[in-house]
C-alpha cells in the first residue's frame, strides 16, 4: 500500500488521541501528537513551554481575539502581515505535517492536519466525538479532573480548538462536512472504531486508484 495519512480531530475527552495511538498500533505506523511539538521546537528553537501554552489554542493571543471579534480570518500569512509567535509555530507545523505526509504513513492528531491535508488523495480525516456525559466521565477517570470541574474544561478545551482551528483554516472545527468521517466513541468501543476507520480508509484509497 502507498503511504497514507489517518488525521484525527477530536472533541477533549472524546478518546481521539487514545485511538489514534491503538490505530498506529494496529497498522504498524508513526502517532503524531505532542510529538510535533518535538519536531516544531528543533526547527525553531522555541522554548517547549512556550509551544505547549500555544498548543491548539489561542491563550493570551491577541492578534487572534482582534482577528476573531472583526470576523476576519483571511490567512496570516498574506503579504504584509506581520508574523506573531503563534503564526510561526503554525506555518512550521503546516510544512511538518505536509512533509510527513509525503514521506510515510502515519496517524496525526489534531493541529488542522484534516484541513493541511484536505486535498491529498492519500489523507483519510475522521472527527471523534461524544456525548458531553461521556467525556465528563472519562476525563474524570484518564486524568482524574473533578466532576465538579470536568464540564467547564470541557467546554473551554473544545473553545480553544474551534477558535484555533477556525482561524487559521475559515472552517468549523466539528462539521461534518470537513471530514470523511466523524465517530461517536460513546457508541462503540475503540477496537471497533478503529475497525471502522481502517475500513473507510481503505474503501477511499481503493476508490481514487480506480
Amino acid at each position: 500500500m502507498d503511504n497514507f495519512i489517518i488525521t484525527i480531530s477530536r472533541q477533549y475527552g472524546s478518546g481521539g488521541r487514545l485511538i489514534g495511538e491503538k490505530l498506529a498500533k494496529i497498522l504498524n505506523i508513526n502517532f503524531y501528537d505532542k510529538e510535533l511539538i518535538d519536531i516544531v521546537v528543533d526547527k525553531t528553537g522555541l522554548a517547549r513551554g512556550l509551544i505547549e501554552l500555544k498548543d491548539e489554542c489561542f491563550i493570551n493571543d491577541n492578534i487572534f481575539f482582534t482577528a476573531y471579534n472583526k470576523r476576519k480570518f483571511e490567512s496570516p500569512f498574506a503579504e504584509n502581515k506581520t508574523y506573531s509567535t503563534l503564526d510561526r509555530i503554525f506555518e512550521i507545523q503546516s510544512k511538518v505535517i505536509r512533509d510527513i505526509a509525503k514521506k510515510e504513513s502515519a496517524i496525526i492528531i489534531g493541529r488542522c492536519a484534516s484541513f493541511i491535508l484536505k486535498y491529498s488523495d492519500n489523507s483519510f480525516n475522521v472527527f471523534i466525538h461524544s456525548s458531553i456525559e461521556n467525556r465528563i466521565k472519562r476525563i474524570n477517570e484518564e486524568y482524574g479532573v473533578n466532576i465538579e470541574n470536568a464540564e467547564r474544561e470541557l467546554k473551554n478545551m473544545d473553545s480553544y480548538r474551534y477558535n484555533y482551528h477556525k482561524y487559521y483554516t475559515g472552517e468549523e472545527w466539528g462539521n461534518m462536512i470537513n471530514y470523511n468521517m466523524t465517530l461517536d466513541s460513546g457508541c462503540f468501543n475503540y477496537d471497533d472504531i478503529c475497525d471502522i476507520i481502517i475500513y473507510g480508509m481503505n474503501k477511499k484509497l481503493k476508490n481514487i486508484k480506480k
